[in-house]
């Protein structure tokens, strides 16, 4: 797998063995990017479920600030390192190693972008209702911010009151579903 654009464009990252990590088709993440463009300049990035990482150092190498990547295993913790030493970017990001349900309901953040792609089957049964009222409760995506939610073609999007879905895109069999925070309402009170 290779990053595809941006400062690091072609450089080649590394993936965990075996079948647990399945990174992101190279043209779902051609398609993220594309929707992704105007918003990463500057941006903090949230990577949950990071595997190798691809995605959040895709953003990196196309204008991110920095990066936030939440992953369990150790090994591909391990892998997703090696893949952030490769490039260089050490001082630009941050690896949690932790159960991302769980931190989530810690986290502190003020990401402008996050982006999820759990195991399809987790997805599947979890849903994505939880990730999308903790990531606004805790302000862990800023107002305006976007969630993108990777999962199965077929899986419908959880509805939200907080978020706006202002995308929806089957690629074969994958869904990416693009939220936006929505942003508080006026305080009329005030007047």
């Amino acid at each position: 797998m290779r990053i595809a654009g941006g400062e690091w464009k072609g450089r080649s990252l590394k993936v965990p063995a075996g079948d647990a990590v399945r990174p992101t088709q190279d043209r779902v993440r051609g398609a993220l990017f594309s929707m992704l463009q105007f918003e990463l300049q500057g941006a903090a990035v949230l990577d949950l479920f990071a595997g190798s990482g691809s995605v959040g150092l895709e953003a990196l190498s196309r204008g991110a600030s920095r990066a936030t990547f939440v992953e369990l295993a150790p090994r591909h913790a391990a892998c997703l390192q090696a893949n952030i030493a490769m490039v260089g970017a050490e001082a630009r990001c941050t690896v949690v190693k932790a159960d991302v349900y769980a931190w989530l309901a810690t986290a502190a953040g003020g990401f402008d972008v996050a982006y999820a792609d759990p195991p399809y089957e987790l997805g599947a049964e979890k849903g994505y209702a939880r990730v999308l009222a903790l990531l606004a409760a805790r302000d862990v995506v800023k107002a305006g911010g976007l969630f993108i939610a990777e999962m199965k073609g077929r899986q419908s999007p959880d509805a939200s009151p907080l978020w706006d879905l202002v995308r929806d895109r089957v690629y074969g069999q994958t869904r990416l579903a693009v939220y936006r925070r929505k942003l508080p309402l006026p305080n009329t009170d005030a007047v």
